[in-house]
């Protein structure tokens, strides 16, 4: 399910950097893939096998507002800092994922910057990190862990949301060969078969 998303968001795509020397060789496929809005997206034949994504940032925020509703809901602390400890540790492995090769790959195939994703997930270090202060603080301090759980979901709304405008453009853009190649292949085989191509 493709989540409702205002219309600036739908603009984040168009916002994207073009990285300077990389070559991108269909520039009508590259502009049509940078004006794609996400209402948009379901229809597209490619789309059921692009959901994966899609699907995993529902759950993050699903979470997300399970912990924020059992904070405010006087739940135990040690329980939902446990729970905080696993959904994070489940995030930091999927931005390792986009990071090692996700961004790098798209980032080469279509000439995008992915500066501002990254950036992003250095936010949701700090929130992070905030949260846990607040934890450490003890039970006496539910208010704090409620606040801190609250300004970490509202970082990661926004982060997931221009996530997915870069990306699932860029996805759905593939063909189910290349797809299938991507996702069979590790990330220093594809960026040098990329560049044999472009040389």
């Amino acid at each position: 399910m493709v989540r409702e998303a205002p219309s600036r968001v739908r603009q984040n795509f168009l916002r994207a950097e073009l990285v300077g020397g990389a070559a991108v060789q269909n520039t009508a496929a590259v502009n049509a893939l940078r004006t794609l809005p996400r209402d948009t997206w379901s229809s597209h034949p490619r789309f059921p096998a692009q959901t994966l994504l899609l699907q995993s940032h529902e759950s993050f925020l699903e979470v997300s507002g399970v912990l924020i509703a059992a904070a405010r809901g006087g739940e135990s602390m040690e329980l939902i800092e446990t729970l905080f400890d696993r959904w994070i540790s489940a995030m930091r492995s999927h931005e390792a994922y986009e990071e090692a090769k996700l961004y790098p790959y798209l980032e080469r195939r279509w000439g995008l910057s992915f500066d501002a994703a990254e950036a992003g997930h250095r936010d949701l270090h700090r929130a992070c990190d905030q949260v846990k202060a607040a934890f450490a603080k003890g039970p006496s301090s539910p208010s704090e862990v409620v606040a801190a759980l609250e300004h970490h979901d509202a970082v990661l709304r926004p982060h997931l949301e221009l996530e997915e405008d870069l990306v699932i453009p860029g996805l759905l853009e593939l063909s189910p060969e290349e797809f299938a190649h991507y996702y069979d292949s590790d990330i220093q085989t594809l960026l040098h078969e990329l560049e044999a191509r472009e040389g």
